[in-house]
């Protein structure tokens, strides 16, 4: 394993290469009010850009708690703007395509009322041009008396179910609701055993791993220096929990914060963002680990920036071997907010700085778009007028043709192809699975038999990434394009 895992300041001939790797495409900032948060940012099915980002303040109204959509063009322009008033800031949203209904996209919060005794789930759908197509409410929770709701987090499995989570009185309340809204499934874990005088949040839930199932949620501790993160099956048993204190660095250890994230790699591998200190000068740096699924170290990263960085945002991972990196950096009174691109081995292929020195970015979210593009929101923290921002990237080294670096030992075809893809192998070979993933790094389909052809039929149009797994291990992994 390489042991050079701190990345200083980026030499010249780095930046060269950085420049000719990839481009700003799209830069959109806009002025509404006071934000608050920034959510999403995802490719509409009418490439189109759509945006949701809380806000607290509109102009020359007040407190105005809600939250703001916009819809952009892909040049930038805005061409439409949806307010969602709420009765209190949405610190926890969704915002995703409704699975199996292009066109269609879901925005949850969650809303508690009557003395924090009430948890309930507000469901929005809305169309391609922001226009609301369905509301639906989910009590969670109805409890009697005063009840500390700290509300956590949701997401849409790969079930097509949402997946939402509250924490009261120590205690993680686990819901699966069908996109109709109904309750499937719904149980309450043992109390998370802290001492009382830590503040115990759930800062994160998500996917752990596909085969087999497992959800993951992070606790921090307020106060500690570790982060644990609690594993569950889709039955919310939990079947394992993992403690993160330090690098192997004796002299590195994780500062628990809310920016800490955990994504999927691939099958026997995640990734861990969190921000990390230097325990001997108080050094900060951005941290990106990988670990196997057993929880070992297998390799980090520490993006440092000669002074305190604020933090990471969550990664994004192109199956099968490149990685999107975001973070947010101080360098005394100059603010940064900078992308990174690396490879399996978490070694930079190229870093973008996105903004000019001295312009406070705090960036939430950054999206995976079709055609090598990559989108990160950020927003001006409480200030009035307040902006919202969207960069979009345009990484030339991601659309390299696989076929100018690996010859396969197979053909596929037609591509673009629109119900059907058909693959033709060498003779000497033998295929043993076909995966195919969405620009998240998403499953959406894998087969184990009849190899020969893969079906696309209700999958929405774009571009997808086929991963062609053979017998003896090899794995190849090829862009398809749905019509």
């Amino acid at each position: 394993m390489n042991k050079k895992k701190v990345l200083l300041c980026v030499v010249f001939q780095l930046f060269v290469w950085a420049l000719n790797a990839q481009e700003i495409d799209l830069d959109f900032s806009h002025g509404n009010g006071k934000y608050f948060n920034f959510h999403n940012v995802m490719e509409a099915d009418d490439n189109t850009l759509l945006v949701d980002c809380a806000m607290f303040e509109t102009f020359g109204s007040g407190p105005a708690y809600g939250s703001m959509f916009y819809k952009i063009s892909m040049d930038g322009q805005l061409l439409d703007s949806l307010f969602v008033p709420l009765d209190d800031i949405p610190l926890r949203t969704l915002f995703e395509p409704v699975p199996g209904m292009n066109g269609s996209y879901l925005f949850g919060h969650f809303e508690r009322a009557g003395n924090d005794s009430t948890t309930v789930l507000k469901m929005t759908f809305i169309d391609n041009d922001l226009h609301i197509t369905d509301e639906k409410t989910v009590l969670l929770g109805d409890f009697s008396g005063h009840a500390v709701i700290s509300t956590s987090d949701m997401f849409i499995d790969p079930y097509g179910d949402i997946i939402a989570s509250f924490l009261r009185n120590k205690c993680i309340h686990m819901f699966r609701i069908g996109i109709d809204g109904e309750v499937k499934f719904r149980r309450q874990l043992p109390e998370i055993n802290y001492s009382s005088s830590l503040s115990v949040q759930v800062r994160h839930t998500g996917v752990y791993s596909r085969q087999p199932l497992r959800y993951s949620f992070l606790v921090e501790r307020t106060t500690a220096t570790s982060n644990d993160v609690h594993i569950m099956d889709s039955l919310f048993e939990e079947t394992e929990v993992h403690t993160y204190y330090r690098l192997n660095s004796p002299n590195t250890i994780f500062i628990p914060g809310m920016q800490d994230h955990l994504a999927e790699y691939d099958e026997s591998s995640y990734l861990y963002t969190s921000q990390a200190l230097g325990v001997i000068n108080g050094h900060g740096y951005a941290a990106l680990v990988k670990y196997d699924r057993s929880h070992n170290l297998l390799d980090f990263k520490l993006f440092d920036e000669n002074d305190i960085n604020i933090g990471p945002i969550k990664v994004t991972a192109v199956a099968p071997d490149t990685i999107y990196y975001s973070y947010m950096t101080t360098c005394g009174q100059e603010n940064q907010l900078v992308l990174a691109c690396l490879d399996s081995e978490l070694e930079p292929r190229w870093i973008r700085y996105l903004y000019e020195p001295d312009c406070f970015h705090w960036a939430t979210t950054m999206t995976v778009l079709r055609d090598g593009k990559v989108a990160i929101g950020s927003y001006k923290y409480g200030q009035n007028p307040g902006r919202v921002f969207v960069t979009v990237v345009k990484d030339e080294y991601w659309n390299v043709d696989d076929s100018q670096l690996q010859v396969r030992p197979y053909t596929f075809y037609p591509n673009p192809a629109q119900d059907q893809l058909h693959l033709q192998y060498s003779p000497d070979v033998e295929p043993s699975q076909i995966e195919l993933y969405d620009l998240q790094g998403r499953l959406v389909r894998s087969q184990g038999s009849g190899l020969e052809s893969l079906n696309l039929q209700g999958l929405a149009p774009g571009q997808y990434v086929m991963k062609v797994t053979l017998t003896d291990g090899t794995a190849y992994s090829d862009k398809v394009v749905k019509e």
